[in-house]
């Protein structure tokens, strides 16, 4: 997916690295959520444990931050690989018209 020309604005280098935080955010974020969730519900009851119910409670803002910041890349990184695939579906539709001409 990954080619010589920006998309967006930004190089496939750069793409990579956005991809990348992008991902670890989201397991940084999603991670912190389950270890709140297992804490104070378990798992079917099994397992409840106050310190990680209650695990990264006090920076709480800071992790509404990290999480919305991980949601907007997210999003990014969708529209981007939308724009990949609208390129892509160009090109099909170009060579359906060439070959609908030709054969």
């Amino acid at each position: 997916m990954h080619g010589s020309s920006s998309v967006l604005g930004l190089s496939p280098q750069t793409w990579t690295y956005v991809e990348t935080v992008s991902g670890l955010l989201l397991l940084v974020t999603t991670a912190r959520t389950a270890a709140n969730t297992i804490g104070s519900q378990g798992i079917f009851g099994y397992g409840k444990n106050e310190k990680l119910a209650k695990y990264g409670s006090k920076n709480s803002s800071n992790w509404a931050s990290l999480q919305a910041l991980s949601l907007a890349i997210v999003a990014v990184t969708m529209l981007r690989n939308n724009h990949a695939a609208v390129e892509d579906l160009k090109k099909s539709l170009k060579f359906s018209d060439i070959k609908d001409h030709v054969f």
